[in-house]
C-alpha cells in the first residue's frame, strides 16, 4: 500500500517558515539540522556540492509530515515561479478554528487570497477553506469541516 509520508517545501527563510508551521499552524519539530551536506545528499538530489538546512515537522504521530528545506549552496539562479506554473506546489492542511488562523495570518504578514469560503471536498462533504502564499510558487490551503451546505 502506498501512502504519503511527507511533503518537502523549499523555503528561502527557515526562521520565518518554522515560525509559520510551528507557532501559527501548530506542527511539532521532530528534528532540525542546520547544515547537511555530502556526496550522498548531492547524489540523491542530483545537485553537486549541495548544502541544505532541513527541518522535519509533524502533527503528532499521525499523517504526513512537512519537511522544510533551505538550500545554502548552490544559490539558485532561477527566479521565482508564479503559482500554477509547472513545479509549483500547494500543501493542504486540515485545521481547527479557521477564522482565528485567517485573522492571525493576515496580521503576521501571510495575507490569504480570500475570506474563508464554503465549498465541498472531493467526496461532497461541506468544508470551509482559504489559501495563502508562503514562498515563491508555494501556496498553503487550510480547511476545516463545516456543518453547512456549500
Amino acid at each position: 500500500m502506498t501512502r504519503v509520508h511527507h511533503v518537502a517545501l523549499f523555503v528561502s527563510d527557515m526562521d520565518r517558515s518554522l515560525y509559520l508551521f510551528q507557532d501559527i499552524l501548530g506542527l511539532m519539530a521532530v528534528w532540525h539540522v542546520p547544515e547537511i551536506k555530502g556526496n550522498r545528499m548531492s547524489a540523491l538530489l542530483g545537485i553537486p556540492d549541495i548544502r541544505m538546512e532541513i527541518a522535519y515537522l509533524r502533527n503528532g504521530s499521525e499523517g504526513a509530515a512537512v519537511e522544510l528545506c533551505r538550500v545554502i549552496h548552490p544559490v539558485a539562479e532561477k527566479g521565482p515561479q508564479p503559482f500554477g506554473s509547472p513545479g509549483t506546489l500547494s500543501l493542504s492542511l486540515r485545521v481547527k478554528d479557521l477564522d482565528r488562523l485567517h485573522d492571525r495570518l493576515t496580521q503576521e504578514g501571510w495575507p490569504p487570497f480570500s475570506p474563508c469560503l464554503e465549498m465541498s471536498d472531493p467526496e461532497g462533504h461541506p468544508v470551509r477553506l482559504f489559501c495563502f502564499p508562503v514562498e515563491e510558487g508555494t501556496v498553503v490551503e487550510l480547511f476545516e469541516k463545516s456543518s453547512r451546505k456549500p
